[in-house]
């Protein structure tokens, strides 16, 4: 436990509240992992712990969370409370705060996600998370059917800790998430988006299957997706992953387009232009992932949309090899520029294309890119010609 959070917790505990790590961070320092960031709740209100520190951020008075921020790091520290009713299938249309621990733990999503940490490091178990993190498994507080009603972002998230941790999910959680997949339609695509993504970048990328599978994704894509080869993704390079999920949906027929499918999740644009252009690799290539075939879009396109296009056809490691020895070059890597053919005589778009033939001679091992090699076949093709 960080120094900051035990100075939180004494302070807390010295005033007269109930204060305890909670949530992941305790799930994490049981699996002996580094938490990413700590969370707090209390009993205390969010007027008394404003009071007790310095330096606070009300980054939440409905739900009773004040960020405090001390020299060694910052925390959230939050009203121990139960959620009042949900209408909308997300969100609590009320909470009430309450004093006692086991009934803010029961309101949470997984049992792994449902312990406390006092400031000794004792840990507070009520619901078997221990148990279930040494068995390996996903399972809700209380009755799933219940939680992933109260709120549908839950069924993602278990399938996505699933991905994390490498756990199995439990049998009656998973029959929840079956039976109550459409009601994931109520989430917000960005919701989606975060819980897919973490799941690509997760040391099981391919359980991102299991959301099609499960229907959690049904909203953005068409079909069964029996052919959706999620087999791929733990060889993708993970800044590519987003997008290679984008393409296996759509060499899948689930989406008629790779690039639309990010836009309607709500991904960057920078990710929706990379879909788009790796699709044209993929019609260029129409299957066809052969090493000429791969030289020959790697001279027409940068590596990131051919490398994405390969991923796509299974042939990643190939394709990765081909970019790490540089054994293709494009047009602006040539010893000659558009000026010098348009001095031979060269014109408009005769220009590019005569560019790209070069190119293409100089990665098949056709001619030296130098300014003589390159200048002498460009002046016998156009007296070919």
């Amino acid at each position: 436990m960080p120094e900051f959070i035990r100075q939180i917790l004494s302070r807390l505990l010295d005033a007269g509240f109930e204060a305890y790590a909670v949530g992941g961070c305790v799930r994490d320092t049981l699996l002996g992992r580094v938490p990413h960031d700590w969370d707090v709740a209390a009993s205390a209100r969010d007027s008394d712990i404003a009071a007790l520190f310095e330096r606070t951020v009300p980054t939440g008075a409905k739900y009773g969370t004040v960020t405090v921020l001390l020299p060694g790091g910052s925390a959230e520290v939050t009203t121990f409370r139960v959620d009042g009713t949900y209408l909308d299938g997300r969100r609590p249309e009320t909470v009430a705060f309450v004093s006692d621990l086991r009934e803010d733990l029961s309101r949470r999503d997984l049992t792994v996600n449902a312990m406390a940490m006092d400031v000794n490091g004792d840990v507070v178990d009520l619901f078997g998370g221990r148990e279930d993190l040494r068995r390996g498994i996903i399972r809700c507080v209380g009755d799933p059917e219940r939680r992933f009603s109260e709120d549908a972002l839950r069924m993602l998230r278990a399938v996505r800790f699933s991905a994390q941790l490498g756990f199995g999910i439990e049998p009656g959680t998973l029959a929840a998430v079956r039976k109550l997949s459409p009601l994931a339609e109520k989430v917000s695509a960005e919701r989606v988006r975060a819980e897919l993504v973490k799941t690509l970048d997760s040391p099981r990328p391919e359980i991102a299957g299991l959301m099609i599978e499960y229907g959690l994704l049904r909203r953005f894509m068409t079909g069964p997706g029996e052919n959706f080869r999620s087999d791929l993704l733990p060889a993708c390079p993970e800044d590519l992953r987003t997008v290679v999920f984008a393409l296996l949906a759509h060499l899948a027929d689930m989406t008629d387009s790779a690039a639309a499918l990010l836009r309607d999740l709500r991904c960057p644009a920078r990710e929706v232009k990379l879909a788009s252009e790796a699709e044209a690799v993929l019609r260029e290539l129409d299957g066809d992932a052969s090493d000429t075939a791969l030289l020959t879009a790697l001279t027409d396109h940068s590596a990131p949309p051919v490398l994405a296009a390969s991923a796509a056809l299974g042939r990643i490691a190939r394709a990765e090899r081909i970019v790490r020895e540089r054994r293709y070059a494009r047009p602006g890597d040539l010893a000659v520029r558009g000026s010098d053919l348009a001095a031979l005589g060269f014109a408009g778009a005769d220009i590019s294309r005569a560019l790209r033939a070069l190119a293409l001679s100089v990665t098949f091992g056709q001619a030296e890119n130098t300014r003589e090699a390159l200048l002498g076949l460009a002046e016998k093709n156009v007296k070919d010609s």
